[in-house]
């Protein structure tokens, strides 16, 4: 399989609750590194993003550990690196700094690796491509397109803090993916309204699945997820009990992770109950560490 992520690298500082400060970088990376845990000899990862000068050499160093990854779609931005601040407070509700916001990657940068399987798009900084850039892909790309909504649902204000808000035609987006992850707190801003059962989560899945997409995958941390989709002309849904955290430390790059798992899954099996169960395992791991993780961190859950 071959597949492409797009979306922007950040580098993040994260300050825990203890005080403990991470300086490292993130973004896409974090789909990257359990993507190349997971992916088969014979796989490739194409990466489309942008980075500055000053952390290139690193980045170029951070994939070269891990086989698969090409790194040809990467281009130096003349903006520098996008950099974000991350605040957890003790329940670990975090205060997101956005402090160097650089362009859009452009569709010239994308077109070269639209022949891959899938694409996976994951709104980092929230305006990572365009609307027209993704309607330009849509018309190009004959594999499956997969989103992760995160945070296309934040806004920045003047000095660079990201609030939570539904985006201007958000619609727009859903209805040119065939498969959407997002979470709770994401599918709240998006319904209009807070979701409290499951039937809630349901009911919103079934106005959302006519837009366009087959299926939508809403994680909600320790409540485990709920799927809903589209199996031939009838919708419907499954529910994912959570897996036992072993220690929470950090959960930047759940969702990440959890978006390559279901891919890999996906992608072999053709199934969501399979995709579903390993974007749930490598999830949960991904809890139990804090930053970039060791190569073949994840491998073990195959």
């Amino acid at each position: 399989m071959h597949i492409g992520i797009i979306g922007t690298i950040n580098h993040d500082k994260i300050t825990m609750p203890n005080g403990l400060q991470i300086n490292d970088l993130g973004g896409i990376l974090y789909n990257i590194t359990v993507l190349a845990d997971l992916i088969g000899e014979k796989d490739l990862l194409f990466p489309i993003s942008q980075i500055g000068a000053d952390y290139y050499d690193k980045m170029k160093e951070l994939l070269a550990l891990r086989a698969g990854v090409k790194t040809c779609g990467i281009s130096i931005s003349p903006k520098g690196t996008s950099k974000n601040e991350i605040c957890y407070d003790s329940s670990m509700e975090k205060i997101e700094r956005l402090t160097n916001h650089i362009n859009p990657i452009s569709f010239e940068q994308i077109e070269p690796n639209l022949g891959v399987d899938a694409l996976l798009v994951n709104f980092i900084v929230g305006d990572d491509i365009s609307l027209d850039t993704m309607r330009m892909i849509r018309t190009r790309f004959s594999g499956l397109l997969y989103l992760d909504v995160h945070n296309l649902c934040l806004g920045i204000d003047r000095k660079g803090f990201r609030q939570p808000r539904a985006p201007d035609n958000w619609q727009g987006w859903i209805e040119m993916f065939d498969i959407v992850q997002m979470n709770d707190v994401e599918a709240h801003l998006l319904a209009g309204r807070i979701l409290n059962t499951i039937d809630d989560y349901i009911d919103f899945g079934e106005k959302l699945l006519p837009l366009g997409p087959s299926t939508l995958i809403i994680t909600r941390g320790p409540r485990g997820s709920i799927t809903v989709f589209r199996d031939n002309s009838k919708i419907e849904s499954i529910v994912t009990p959570p897996e036992r955290v072993p220690k929470m430390v950090d959960t930047t790059g759940c969702g990440d992770a959890f978006a390559a798992g279901f891919l890999v899954a996906y992608l072999t099996t053709k199934e969501l109950n399979p995709a579903i169960q390993l974007g749930t395992k490598v999830a949960t791991l991904n809890c139990s560490i804090a930053g970039m993780p060791n190569v073949g961190y994840f491998r073990h859950v195959l």
